[in-house]
């Protein structure tokens, strides 16, 4: 790949990379944040599903942005920050909290399809 990435493409490259990071903490520091977090998942199978789930989706429309695959970025992202938004609204109005890894999701998922619909290839 020798040509430039362009401004977009790196953007929605960041925020893939964003959603792919949200995985990571789900896997590392989730189940300590929010104990009662499986039990919304199933179980564990459902909760570790979920982590990997997302981390691997982030990395591959990190992939996507920059050409070295072919998805729906766009449906993908939005998809992506409507299931963090069901979780912001979900832990708002459970424990009357604030889900930043999940408000995180909404974002990185409204950035990527903004961005990557003007990117040709995606």
């Amino acid at each position: 790949m020798t040509e430039l990435v362009s401004r977009r493409q790196a953007l929605a490259c960041a925020g893939a990379t964003l959603l792919a990071y949200v995985g990571v903490i789900h896997e590392v520091v989730g189940a300590t944040l929010y104990p009662d977090g499986p039990l919304f998942f199933g179980g564990t199978v459902g909760w570790h599903a979920a982590g990997l789930g997302l981390l691997a989706t982030g990395v591959a429309l990190a992939a996507a942005t920059l050409g070295v695959v072919r998805l729906p970025v766009v449906a993908l992202a939005l998809a992506l920050g409507a299931a963090g938004a069901v979780a912001v609204a979900g832990e708002a109005w459970v424990h009357g909290g604030f889900h930043l890894f999940a408000f995180t999701m909404v974002v990185a998922g409204l950035g990527v399809a903004l961005a990557a619909r003007e990117v040709p290839h995606v």
